[in-house]
């Protein structure tokens, strides 16, 4: 990633030295305002120049992990106005819907530890639904967090943390479905009568919690949005 930022970042910044420093005549950034408008040249285009300048080049055979890098991006290396609205809007939804999914698994698992005291099978099965619904939640927030990266450039701090964010955010919903299926053979193992196989599975889920506990954190230090 570093060198990924280091590589489009030298071309961006050799492309704005180039149209900064040539002559005014000739340089639409220095020119006065009211000749701006008659160039067809502008900051936007030279933006625009050098992300297709950019892209055409990793598509190149032999570009592999370039390719690899910068999938599901924006093509734009600097993110334009509505790239910038669409980001912010699918973080904030994709935090939210993440944040309530991951509390809801987190709190399910004390929920399970009193099964063998509810009366009804309705109940028991209730606490495997607070699993399987919040693990649907946090994937909701990942589809959002997926949306954010196609509007981020990962020439961006954004671009980057989306990345590192959504790593993440996949390993902590395999392990809430890992805890959700634990959930269901815990609550089988109860039902049978199967004290022994009820406190074997009682005891993965809470496993699996740990790894989901262990990682959040990561997203804590990411952005202070995952409180």
């Amino acid at each position: 990633m570093n060198l990924i930022i280091l590589k489009y970042g030298i071309l961006i910044g050799a492309l704005l030295a180039t149209t900064l420093y040539v002559s005014p005549a000739l340089n639409p950034l220095s020119a006065p305002s009211g000749n701006q408008n008659s160039s067809g040249i502008d900051a936007q285009s030279i933006f625009a120049f050098g992300s297709q300048v950019f892209y055409k080049q990793v598509s190149q055979p032999g570009n592999e992990y370039m390719q690899t890098s910068v999938q599901g991006y924006s093509q734009n290396l600097v993110p334009s106005d509505a790239d910038n609205r669409n980001y912010s809007s699918s973080w904030q939804v994709g935090v939210a819907d993440f944040v309530t999914g991951y509390n809801r698994c987190t709190s399910a698992l004390f929920d399970l530890a009193s099964v063998p005291t509810m009366q009804t099978a309705k109940e028991k099965m209730a606490v495997c639904a607070e699993f399987a619904e919040g693990e649907g939640e946090m994937t909701k927030g990942q589809d959002e967090f997926t949306s954010a990266k196609a509007s981020a450039s990962p020439a961006t701090d954004s671009g980057f943390t989306i990345a590192m964010v959504l790593e993440r955010t996949g390993e902590i919903i395999q392990s809430s479905d890992n805890a959700d299926t634990a959930c269901m053979k815990a609550v089988v193992a109860d039902h049978n009568h199967d004290q022994e196989g009820f406190a074997e599975n009682l005891k993965a889920t809470q496993s699996a919690v740990q790894d989901m506990q262990r990682v959040y954190p990561e997203l804590q230090v990411l952005s202070s949005d995952f409180t």
